[in-house]
């Protein structure tokens, strides 16, 4: 009985073991089919891929299209790098091999339609092809561009109000206040000389009058100089540099190359960057000299500014260069296809750069 009782134990140890093993079984087959229809996937993916993808030698001959391309671009077959999809391959390819490269990023556009390209080296085996993917961002230009236009729109219409405001406060402020003192000079003159008191409080009024007539002034050409649009961006730049040197006592030298026959937006644009420039260098830069130069270079017009102030240290100059002011010039010559470059050295000052191109037309 003892024996029987040791062999039903060890039998049903066997079939325990014997489960155990095929639920091993089980689950390495579950993975090794899960692992194939990844494998079986990953194999597939070019074809599945909603992008554009092709493969070419060396030579540029097409080896290989996803469905995508080849419905996108049915005539790319056996065209080489000749096919505007590989416009600037050539350059791609010489800069991946110089710099050891196996991936490249550009964007590239085709007539009405724009792509982010992305070229990879890539090496299986002995064999060596490049793989080219490309992702349609037209609606993102164009919702970049529409953005771009209508930022244009809104400085545009701001300026516009500043001209319009500028003129006002010129032509009906400056013109009452005028009257105003001449008024006032009127009843001065006509006092008896015993009024003494009266003649004082009259002088005092006149000199109010006078002083509130400047502050009116400096406001309405801040808001949009009158020079700009009869005498031209060169000679106001000169007159607001040398009334920026007489309120600040900073020296001013002013360069120029006598730029002229730019557009309206230009010239206000350029004009603005001077106004900011210089008015960062009065309130931080602890200068004592800014040199300004206007000039042209290659196609496209200069403004530099130099101060030999205190810079920008390097823990604050991030948040510096990244300020609303900065921002703010920055901006405006990109809404132009501008730039703006600045360098500095922390005890040795700060220089400016904006460069506008001079084929746009705005």
């Amino acid at each position: 009985m003892k024996q029987h009782v040791e062999i039903g134990n060890q039998a049903l140890e066997e079939l325990g073991r014997l489960r155990q093993e095929v639920t091993h079984l089980r689950a390495m087959s579950a993975r090794q089919v899960a692992t194939e229809a990844r494998l079986a996937r990953l194999a597939n993916f070019p074809e599945q891929n909603p992008d554009i993808l092709v493969e070419t030698d060396f030579n540029g001959r097409v080896t290989y299209m996803n469905p995508v391309a080849q419905a996108r671009f049915p005539d790319l077959s056996g065209t080489g790098f000749s096919h505007p999809l590989f416009l600037g391959m050539a350059e791609v390819l010489v800069m991946m091999r110089v710099e050891d490269m196996a991936y490249s990023s550009d964007e590239i556009s085709l007539g009405d339609a724009a792509f982010e390209r992305q070229v990879c080296h890539v090496r299986e085996a002995d064999k060596e092809r490049i793989r080219i993917y490309l992702h349609d961002i037209t609606r993102r230009k164009r919702a970049e561009k529409a953005i771009q236009t209508l930022a244009r729109q809104v400085v545009y219409g701001q300026e516009e109000e500043r001209r319009r405001l500028s003129r006002e406060l010129h032509d009906e402020a400056g013109q009452a206040l005028t009257a105003l003192k001449l008024s006032l000079e009127l009843l001065r003159t006509d006092l008896p000389a015993d009024a003494g008191d009266l003649h004082r409080h009259l002088v005092q009024a006149i000199d109010l009058a006078e002083t509130t007539m400047d502050r009116v002034r400096h406001l309405a050409h801040g808001l949009r100089p009158p020079a700009l649009d009869t005498l031209g961006l060169d000679l106001t730049l000169g007159a607001y540099c040398r009334d920026i040197a007489q309120r600040s006592q900073l020296t001013i030298d002013y360069h120029s190359d006598h730029v002229s026959g730019l557009s309206d937006a230009m010239n206000i644009c350029l004009y603005r960057v001077l106004q900011e420039a210089l008015t960062n260098v009065v309130k931080h830069a602890r200068a004592s000299r800014v040199r300004v130069d206007l000039g042209f270079e290659g196609e496209a017009v200069r403004l530099e500014v130099v101060d030999d102030g205190c810079g920008l240290a390097p823990a604050s100059a991030e948040q510096s260069l990244g300020g609303i002011g900065m921002l703010g010039m920055r901006e405006r010559l990109e809404l132009l296809d501008g730039r703006l470059e600045v360098s500095s050295t922390p005890g040795q000052g700060l220089r400016l750069w904006a460069i506008l191109p001079l084929q746009v037309v705005a």
